[in-house]
């Protein structure tokens, strides 16, 4: 589990927030720059060098956001912090002026857009609320009267709702990609993860350290489909895969259909001595979970499993495959409704 900003408070795409981010921090700086130097000839000298500078730095800030790696910028919380203090400073800002107008209030909305369109909503919720009690705040003090607060109750309320709408029309589109995306990598019958996306786990894995991976073959599922009809026999397939489930955590495994009455569990981090254990328990799993019949009789079922190890089968994914699929014939060989496990797992007696 990675570490550092809460989900909640983190962008939706990093690579796009940062892109984004970096865009409005360096166009607001060199917005700044000009604007301390010609346009508020309240300002003293001592404040508008301050502002240049700040301006400066704004821009290059922007020069080390656009460089650093999105998803660490994230963790840290510089994706957040961005909108965030853009929507404060917009009220410091026009507090430091003494500018309750229309025209000072309504740059907010730059910092509140980022946030809504970036963040989840928390987040963005959360930088929302901040600018809007920072302007707000800041247009009251300088304009106390009711034009003042209506003014401030007006615009907070006019970014609130924005952050509110933006925030439910992305959490719509993930929420439908999500949904997509499901129905390209799981199985239309079992709901499990399909080849392709059950090669891209492994690999994934093989590539961080060890991992195990299980083949599990229904005995006699040629049998249940002649003698009690193949629709009993997409029974069996998804009562296997609900028993699968309640062998594993989601956390933990990665349970995918090869195809036919074939499942395949891919477990990262699962050392050689815990294999055995694992394929047991599963095999043992299934046996003592019958298929309930439509007509209400109980139809035993029965697997068979072959465990291999990662790097101690096999170095890569077709190597790895393979030692387990050797293992799973051998589990049938040997009688059915067992398991086995490749040669180079087994340890020593």
């Amino acid at each position: 589990m990675s570490r550092g900003l809460p989900a909640g408070l983190r962008a939706r795409q990093p690579a796009g927030a940062a892109r984004v981010s970096a865009g409005l921090v360096a166009f607001s700086g060199l917005v700044l720059v000009p604007w301390a130097l010609v346009a508020p000839p309240q300002l003293a000298p001592g404040p508008m060098t301050a502002f240049v500078v700040l301006g400066l730095g704004m821009v290059a800030a922007a020069v080390g956001i656009l460089r650093a790696d999105p998803d660490r910028l994230d963790r840290a919380g510089v994706l957040l912090l961005v909108p965030t203090l853009g929507a404060v400073a917009n009220g410091v800002s026009n507090l430091a002026t003494a500018d309750s107008s229309a025209a000072a209030q309504v740059f907010l909305v730059v910092p509140v857009l980022l946030g809504a369109t970036q963040l989840r909503g928390p987040g963005a919720l959360l930088t929302t609320g901040l600018g809007v009690l920072s302007s707000g705040t800041a247009t009251v003090l300088v304009d106390p009267s009711a034009q003042g607060v209506t003014d401030a109750v007006v615009v907070g309320a006019a970014m609130v709702a924005v952050t509110v709408a933006l925030v439910w029309s992305a959490d719509r589109r993930e929420r439908a990609f999500e949904a997509l995306h499901v129905q390209a990598t799981a199985d239309g019958l079992t709901g499990l993860l399909r080849r392709r996306a059950v090669d891209t786990a492994l690999g994934s894995a093989l590539a961080q350290g060890q991992v195990a991976v299980l083949m599990v073959d229904v005995d006699g599922f040629k049998q249940v489909n002649d003698e009690h009809g193949h629709l009993v026999g997409d029974d069996a397939l998804v009562h296997l895969a609900d028993v699968v489930r309640t062998q594993v955590r989601r956390t933990d495994c990665v349970v995918g259909r090869l195809g036919g009455d074939e499942l395949v569990m891919v477990l990262p981090g699962c050392a050689p001595d815990r294999l055995a254990e694992r394929a047991a328990d599963l095999v043992a799993a299934v046996r003592r979970s019958p298929l309930l019949l439509p007509d209400g009789r109980l139809l035993p079922l029965t697997v068979s499993v072959g465990g291999a190890h990662a790097p101690s089968d096999a170095l890569d994914l077709k190597g790895l495959y393979r030692a387990a699929d050797d293992a799973l014939y051998a589990a049938k060989r040997a009688g059915r409704d067992r398991s086995e496990i490749a040669a180079g797992t087994r340890l020593p007696a």
